[in-house]
């Protein structure tokens, strides 16, 4: 009977970071033949490198591109290497490697969640501040409008007493005038009446 991989207890420190998890898998580390390959560099067909020499009267670059392509070929069948050897280990391969295989995918898992508690984190402290902005920002145009009022209310007050003030003020010059003229007209009346024989009752 056969039994179970043992799974990493949880107590078992975790010795991965974010750029592993979110990174390519397979990863690009590979336990083959194709690590001992030396890649050529890739090189400019119209610029071969030295002791080679490009000569005006011969336009062919036929050894530079078959040296390209080898080195594209030599690239695509690491790849295809690499990608046939990691994703045959989780169906074929040993359990350890099958483990393996679902460890990575758990431990992506808890970063993507932990990622996403803390995107949710930074959102609500985010909300929370620019609620708490807009309600102090509410709060203070609510006082600067109270205080717009009081200003406005006492700015009309004080015009209102002005115009009164001014009108008492032009309606006692006018009762005085008027008490003036009335004294200067009996005086004249007196001095000098209209009716002189007195034949006017």
């Amino acid at each position: 009977m056969t039994s179970l991989p043992r799974i990493t207890p949880p107590c078992t420190p975790r010795s991965f970071s974010a750029a592993a998890v979110y990174g390519p898998y397979p990863p690009r580390e590979l336990t083959s033949t194709w690590n001992q390959v030396k890649f050529p560099q890739r090189i400019n067909p119209l610029a071969p490198p030295p002791p080679k020499r490009r000569i005006n009267s011969s336009w062919e670059t036929t050894p530079q591109h078959w040296h390209n392509d080898r080195r594209r070929i030599m690239m695509q069948q690491r790849e295809h290497e690499r990608y046939h050897s990691a994703w045959t280990k989780p169906y074929y391969g040993p359990p350890a490697d099958k483990e393996a295989y679902r460890r990575h995918f758990r431990e992506v898992l808890k970063q993507q969640m932990a990622d996403s508690d803390e995107k949710k984190r930074r959102d609500f402290e985010i909300k929370l501040h620019e609620s708490e902005s807009i309600v102090e920002y509410d709060r203070q145009c609510k006082l600067q409008d109270f205080q717009n009022i009081i200003d406005k209310y006492n700015y009309l007050k004080h015009f209102r007493d002005e115009n009164k003030t001014f009108m008492e003020g032009t309606w006692e010059k006018s009762r005085m005038d008027k008490m003036l003229t009335d004294r200067y007209d009996r005086e004249i009346l007196r001095y000098n009446p209209i009716n002189w024989s007195g034949t006017l009752s």
